[in-house]
């Protein structure tokens, strides 16, 4: 279980920033925190508190927070308090992390374990409440928005693209986010169940499982107060080695009760004769460093004293062998979900922050204490899609604003650039940081620190290599330690070690800091070799397999490798390199080391639609067009399925196609979420030939937007809205686009919703698209008056080759229509009319009507009928008439030797006839 976070360790970290806060307050504030502080604390640093030079004024505020540093922690709490209470202008964050330890006591709550009616014991159990960055009061379940996912069942999805889906069939959709709810709705199903959360790191997993910590203890929220509620760390049980059993491992991490083993002996009774009325939150699967297992068949029930390894333990949690019946709660990352296939009842994905969220944070960030520069940061963060991308996470939010707040005179290109440009805004915050932080460049910064950057990209570079997120004091310089406490790179937590003992561990303030450091220790220094890079240098699919090696990582780091090896980090890695003693020579020699291994994955026609994505990324992040090129210059057309899409994604996607050498490119999305946002992102790629969509994720609201950016598609020809969800009203909104599209030769919309006023939208726009040669409206919902509309637009289309309308429901009960269809066509220019009726049962015993129109057609088809060998021999018969058929397609007549026969006749006798059908 979780400590308190130390009033002391929030005043460490915050003291800059309170510093600055408490500058700017008026001098009756000042002198009122002042008196909290007793006259002889003031004789010892010879200053006087009634002073009112503003020479005197910084001395005297970090004298004033010196004190309260080494002061008691009640001291410390009450003068936090009072900071809350009397300055102005703080921060929402800082002072939702200030009240929150301000208004921590060190009271134990007690749980009251309530037995069942034939005893009359109270056992008390005592937890502690753990605030994780100080924001627990901030968290409201209700605004905490989740999608339910499909809980994938033993399913162990390949890395490769799948192939185009039978149309008809159902998206693999496993689990892709399409609606959303709160999470307390989402948990008040999760009684007796194993829930797993899933969110990106820094989504607030963990400040969500304590919250919900806070909320049983107050008789509040989904976990009602008679549960017995454990919230347990994995990252707390990666330190355990030896086998324990599970109430070993309970009283380890819990004070233990009053009353010494005889309470213990009640506790465990108690959660053996009532799991039912336990909760155990198990928080942040994603750092664990074993793996928990499924078991198959026969699943044997496991004692609590059983002394097990941790990971069976949890194993036997999660499986139901022990404790039977209790609720459990998971917090991992995605792509750690695989593992818990086919022991999860119910999964919910934390999702993202939205531009109304993050604007909101913004402006609470930034505050009132200066308008123009909330104003000015927003703008920013809002029109820069790698800041805005970021900003959909709180903790990276957070970073953002941070970075802004400093350094609101880059525009950051890249991802890389942004990371760049983070480490430089932290670093402006040390105090001995010359100049103010809008004054000067990120490259002054980061030569200023040179060794401290150094020191800790090789302890990056060294928790990557061993798997560690978290670091012991004594793994870290001391003055390093220091330094990066002070400005905010490194975080402090408490470890309870395998022998009870509190350690205090350190931790980059997210992942992906830690990446990126690492990826600065490969680019600046020699201790990581060529070799060392090649095996770190891999695209990595968004599809996870069981096979998969666990890592804590969010494998960003070749991400920024490619980034650093742009001409416009080159300054700022060659400043960086001169601490390892390494010339420009070298840093340029890593960087063509790096592109050149970019420029084989470009130009490999192996890769499957996920690392073709994050190849497009990598290069956009590499800023290289002639690496670009080369991605489509092998694969013309790219498909995308089952994917997640993000706007930034698109937009990796626009800069690679903007920069190839030609305008015939084809995206083909299968079953891909993605917001309405990505159509605008997408609207930006111009050599645009093939678009399509195959989805029943794509509906109406999906057309609308696609429709309003069609006409910017200059280079468009072709259109497939097929297989999704379209009804009349999403054909209007695509035929309004469409006929801005003077260009289009083929639209396809088949396999959709759509009925006969449906298909006279779409058939409006025939005459207005001179270049439209091919259309396909076929396996929809309509009727004969669709055949109708058809037939009265296609008159006057002299330029449509091809019409496929298969699966028209009345021409599967009906011959006659069928002829009339074609009867009525009046295009000499129709070269090919493709009418498969699909199990429609037509006997062909009168043909008389195709003799009136021996001009109409090449390819005559009526396969997937029933015309058998009498039906076939009309048609044979009526040969002669139709002088110009070419073709005939026959196939799935019920056709037999005798039919086959037949027709090998006709093709020797008719010199125009050159093919026939007949599988």
């Amino acid at each position: 279980m979780r400590r308190s976070m130390s009033s002391w360790l929030v005043l460490a970290q915050d003291s800059i920033e309170l510093f600055h806060i408490l500058s700017s307050q008026s001098h009756s504030v000042i002198m009122e925190l002042c008196q909290m502080m007793p006259s002889e604390a003031w004789r010892q640093y010879q200053l006087d508190p009634s002073s009112s030079s503003a020479a005197g004024r910084p001395e005297l505020i970090k004298t004033m927070l010196d004190y309260f540093r080494s002061a008691s922690a009640r001291k410390c709490r009450n003068f936090l308090q009072s900071v809350c209470f009397s300055c102005e202008n703080i921060p929402m964050l800082l002072e939702s992390r200030l009240m929150s330890v301000a208004g921590y006591d060190n009271s134990e709550y007690k749980l009251v374990f309530v037995p069942d009616q034939s005893s009359a014991i109270l056992s008390h159990f005592h937890f502690e409440v753990y605030f994780t960055s100080g924001l627990v009061r901030e968290v409201q379940l209700e605004n905490v928005w989740v999608s339910p996912r499909a809980a994938n069942r033993s399913r162990d999805r390949p890395d490769q693209t799948p192939g185009s889906a039978d149309r008809g069939e159902p998206d693999g959709d496993y689990g892709y986010l399409e609606s959303r709810v709160t999470l307390e709705t989402f948990l008040q199903g999760c009684m007796g169940k194993v829930t797993v959360l899933v969110g990106q790191t820094g989504s607030g997993k963990t400040l969500l499982t304590s919250c919900l910590g806070q909320q049983w203890a107050s008789g509040l929220g989904p976990i009602p107060s008679s549960f017995v509620f454990v919230l347990l760390e994995f990252r707390q049980l990666n330190l355990l080695s030896h086998p324990l059993s599970l109430s070993e491992l309970l009283f380890q991490y819990y004070l233990p009760p009053t009353g010494g083993e005889d309470a213990k002996r009640a506790i465990i009774d108690y959660l053996l004769t009532n799991p039912e009325q336990s909760c155990w939150v198990l928080d942040g699967y994603d750092e664990f460093h074993g793996k928990l297992s499924r078991q198959e068949g026969q699943r044997k029930p496991l004692h609590l004293e059983d002394p097990l390894p941790v990971a069976d333990l949890i194993s036997g949690l999660l499986n139901r062998q022990i404790l039977p019946g209790s609720t459990v709660l998971v917090t991992c990352r995605v792509r750690d979900l695989i593992d818990l296939d086919g022991i999860s009842d119910q999964v919910g994905q934390l999702l993202g922050w939205d531009q109304d969220e993050i604007k909101e944070y913004v402006d609470n960030f930034f505050g009132a204490k200066d308008v123009a520069l909330r104003e000015q940061a927003a703008q920013l963060l809002l029109s820069s899609r790698h800041l805005l991308a970021m900003s959909s996470i709180p903790a990276l939010c957070n970073i953002c604003c941070i970075c802004l707040e400093h350094l609101l005179l880059q525009f950051p290109a890249t991802l890389t650039q942004v990371y760049l440009t983070v480490l430089a805004s932290f670093l402006s915050r040390a105090p001995n940081h010359g100049g103010d932080g809008n004054a000067v460049t990120t490259l002054t910064i980061l030569s200023q620190y040179q060794s401290e950057l150094c020191e800790l990209s090789q302890l990056a570079w060294r928790g990557l290599e061993e798997s560690k997120i978290l670091f012991l004091k004594e793994e870290i310089p001391q003055e390093v330690l220091k330094f990066s406490l002070k400005i905010g790179l490194l975080s402090q937590v408490e470890l309870r070690r395998q022998d009870g003992i509190l350690a205090n561990a350190y931790c980059f303030i997210h992942l992906t800091v830690q990446e990126f450091l690492a990826a600065l220790r490969i680019m600046t220094s020699h201790d990581v070799n060529d070799a060392q890079l090649k095996k770190r240098f891999s695209l990595k699919t968004r599809w996870t397999t069981k096979s998969d090696q666990k890592t804590v990582f969010t494998d960003s780091l070749y991400l920024y490798v490619c980034g650093l090896a742009s001409s416009e980090c080159t300054p700022a890695l060659v400043e960086l390199a001169k601490v390892s003693g390494r010339a420009q020579s070298w840093v340029q020699k890593r960087q063509d080391l790096v592109l050149t291994l970019l420029k084989t994955m470009c130009n490999s026609n192996t890769l499957t639609g996920p690392k073709i994505l994050q190849l497009c990324h990598s290069v956009q992040e590499s800023q290289s067009h002639q690496l670009a090129k080369q991605v489509f210059g092998v694969r013309p057309k790219l498909e995308l399925r089952n994917i997640w899409l993000l706007p930034n994604d698109i937009e990796a996607l626009a800069f690679v196609v903007n920069s190839a050498d030609h305008n015939d490119i084809g995206l083909d999305f299968g079953a891909c979420s993605m917001e309405l946002e990505c159509l605008i992102v997408l609207a930006r790629c111009q050599g645009i030939h093939n678009l399509s969509f195959h989805s029943r994720k794509y509906g109406d609201k999906f057309a609308e937007k696609l429709s309003s950016v069609l006409p910017k598609f200059t280079s468009l020809r072709k259109l497939e809205f097929s297989g999704a969800s379209l009804t009349a009203t999403g054909a209007a909104s695509l035929a309004s686009g469409l006929q801005e599209c003077p260009h289009i030769t083929d639209i396809n919309v088949s396999d959709n919703n759509l009925r006969d006023e449906g298909i006279s939208r779409i058939a409006e726009i025939f005459t207005k698209l001179q270049n439209l040669s091919n259309v396909a409206l076929g396996r929809n919902s309509t009727t004969l008056n669709a055949v109708d509309c058809l037939i009265k637009t296609m008159s006057s289309c002299l330029n449509i080759q091809r019409v496929h309308a298969e699966g028209i429901k009345d021409l599967t009960r009906k011959k006659r229509p069928l002829f009339t269809l074609i009867t009525h066509f009046r295009c000499v220019c129709t070269t090919d009319i493709d009418i498969l009726t699909h199990f429609c049962h037509v006997l062909l015993i009168n043909v008389q009507t195709l003799s009136c129109k021996a001009y109409l057609t090449f390819l005559f088809s009526l396969s997937s009928n029933c015309l058998g060998n009498k039906g076939l021999k009309k048609l044979l018969d009526f040969l002669p008439r139709l002088s110009k058929i070419q073709e005939i397609n026959a196939s799935k007549n019920d056709i037999n030797m005798e039919g086959v026969v037949m027709l090998a006749a006709a093709l020797c006798s008719y010199n125009t006839l050159t093919e026939i059908h007949i599988r």
